[in-house]
């Protein structure tokens, strides 16, 4: 695959590589909800006046919501990563059965048929639904955080960077196969970049 796609590739799963970072928070809420509901503890802590995103207090409710925001955001933009680097869920029984080449040309229909066409959907269907939330102001009704719109927002983008990576990985493998690419010179490359 040319060099300028690979960096491409490279800056799209970046967002994905430092909200792994949320793995950290993701177990501390985890750890600090179960120990709370274990105690009886509801509130956290509140005060007056209200604070964007978290409003006036932040309960057990609240980190739920915590929980579901960082996991959200490791599968949508952790998802980028996976796709990079072949780690997601393959048939491989039939790959295994595929030269290279034609592996490839299942790649590029893939990303350029199948997968490119879905991601626009979603984008075009998920602004709406995140512009939506933000002018209707949309939060949990449960007293946890105030604003879906953040979570909602982050669809469109998060497609919108896998339909950039659907996009130039099919580029970049038929520019690939149209050289002639011979596979046992990219033997030592991570799977993404061929």
């Amino acid at each position: 695959m040319p060099r300028f796609c690979t960096r491409i590739l490279d800056l799209l799963c970046l967002p994905g590589r430092l909200l792994s970072w949320l793995t950290l928070p993701l177990v501390l809420a985890i750890l600090v909800s179960v120990l709370s509901a274990a105690a009886g503890i509801t509130h956290l802590a509140d005060w007056e006046g209200s604070v964007p995103v978290l409003g006036k207090a932040v309960t057990v409710n609240t980190l739920t919501d915590v929980q579901w925001y960082i996991f959200a955001l490791l599968v949508l933009f952790g998802g980028i990563c996976a796709l990079r680097d072949n780690a997601h869920v393959s048939v491989d029984f039939l790959s295994l059965m595929m030269t290279h080449r034609q592996r490839l040309w299942v790649r590029v229909v893939g990303d350029l048929v199948f997968l490119l066409p879905f991601c626009l959907i979603i984008c075009w269907y998920g602004w709406s639904f995140a512009a939506t939330a933000w002018r209707t102001g949309e939060g949990s009704t449960q007293g946890g955080l105030g604003a879906r719109w953040l979570i909602k927002g982050a669809l469109p983008v998060c497609f919108a960077m896998l339909a950039t990576f659907g996009l130039v990985r099919g580029i970049g493998t038929l520019i690939w196969l149209a050289r002639g690419g011979d596979p046992a010179h990219e033997a030592g490359k991570p799977a993404g970049e061929i």
